[in-house]
């Protein structure tokens, strides 16, 4: 009698039903194989993250440390204004990681004092910044009701409020009480401008000028006489009338010079 075979065993079920079939080992190995590498990947690029954080920390704190600071900060054009409120202004008091120095906005700012025309500042690492300075010259001043002059450069800048009387420059009248020191006298173009064309050997021989309603702009000479320069145009032409009217002609009963006409000056008792 032959021995009769044995059925296969059929493969076990799975709770879902489905049949369970023996994985072959060397696809397990494999798997395992890529996990591990996926695993050391993900390692591998922590650990890179991690030194990029590291190094710009490290970097961070070296560009804030006093090694990397405007330590030496030189100021040069200053004349009226003292380093010490340019580096205030500036914001470069106190030694500033040279990392944080914005050399536009500091420089604008830097401008911003009554004085300062232009500025401009620059950066040398590891420890120096340099800030070059261009000062407005005053051109007239403006008596205020409170006593003093308050001094003007050509655009119309309040650069500064002095006790007395400035000798020197021609006084401005009629306009409107000047604001403070870095403001801006609104209205007066004309009258610096003349300012700024009555030459030296005349200044003192100017008592004020002002705008008169129908005639422009008028000097009032000391003694009382009045020279009418109409526009600020022809300036030089009409300072060159007055100097030549002032040293030939006696000035005894004239009130007015006309100088509109530079080259035909009319006095008028």
């Amino acid at each position: 009698m032959t021995a009769r075979a044995r059925p296969a065993a059929a493969p076990a079920r799975r709770p879902d039903g489905t049949r369970h079939r023996d994985i072959d080992p060397r696809i397990t190995e494999r798997r395992v194989g890529v996990a591990r590498q996926a695993s050391r990947r993900r390692l591998k690029g922590l650990i890179a993250v991690l030194v990029v954080v590291a190094l710009a920390a490290g970097l961070f704190a070296i560009a804030h440390s006093p090694l990397v600071s405007a330590r030496h900060v030189t100021v040069s054009g200053e004349e009226h204004t003292s380093a010490a409120e340019i580096l205030a202004a500036g914001g470069l008091g106190g030694d500033p990681p040279l990392i944080d120095v914005n050399t536009l906005a500091d420089a604008h700012a830097i401008e911003r004092l009554p004085w300062v025309k232009t500025a401009s500042v620059s950066v040398s690492f590891p420890s120096s910044a340099r800030v070059v300075v261009t000062e407005r010259h005053a051109v007239a001043v403006v008596r205020r009701d409170s006593g003093g002059d308050a001094l003007l450069d050509v655009t119309g800048r309040v650069l500064a409020d002095v006790p007395g009387h400035v000798a020197g420059l021609v006084s401005i009248a009629g306009l409107a009480p000047p604001p403070a020191p870095g403001g801006r006298e609104r209205g007066a173009a004309a009258l610096l401008a003349t300012a700024v064309a009555v030459p030296a050997s005349l200044v003192a021989r100017v008592a004020a000028l002002k705008i008169e309603p129908g005639l422009g702009v008028v000097a009032v000479l000391r003694g009382a006489a009045r020279v009418i320069l109409g526009p600020d145009s022809d300036l030089a032409d009409k300072m060159v009338a007055l100097a030549t009217v002032l040293s030939e002609v006696s000035l005894q009963g004239i009130a007015t010079i006309d100088l509109r006409a530079p080259s035909d000056p009319v006095l008028t008792p």
